[in-house]
């Protein structure tokens, strides 16, 4: 359990240094770190209780996304300026590295494996963030009809 806090503190501080790093504006910067450590709390935990990795990426990028969004409702800005340093916990970055390095190592095998790895849980993250934004965007398309035939 402290471990998971430690990682979780560490998973805010890493996307409020990468949020410095992409120039998103200090009053946003907390927010996107507490989303990004929200997300990487789902994440451990899933992982922990389902024991995988692939469903537990999913889960913990729907939950940043989701915090993405409401971030963004509440400070009327673009969704991205959340979203890109918060998924920062989530994308596989030691598996492109293992890629490139059994790539340079003539170690085949090995390379398609991480390539397939990396592969499936950057599509677990982008399948997320799709299914948050088709459901919020429904959910507000369907809010703004029952305005209309409330008028």
């Amino acid at each position: 359990m402290t471990d998971m806090i430690i990682q979780c503190i560490g998973a805010v501080v890493a996307v409020v240094g990468f949020g410095i790093v992409l120039r998103v504006p200090k009053k946003f910067l907390w927010w996107a770190g507490l989303d990004g450590g929200i997300g990487w709390l789902v994440y451990l935990a899933a992982n922990q209780a389902l024991d995988s990795p692939l469903l537990s990426t999913f889960l913990g990028a729907m939950v940043i996304s989701a915090g993405a969004h409401l971030c963004a409702r509440k400070f009327r800005t673009p969704v991205t300026m959340f979203l890109i340093p918060a998924n920062m916990t989530l994308v596989p970055g030691a598996g492109m590295y293992r890629i490139v390095y059994y790539i340079l190592q003539p170690e085949n095998e090995s390379s398609m494996y991480y390539f397939q790895q990396t592969l499936q849980t950057a599509g677990m993250i982008a399948l997320a963030m799709f299914v948050v934004n088709t459901a919020l965007g429904n959910f507000q398309h369907r809010k703004k009809s029952a305005v209309k035939e409330g008028k």
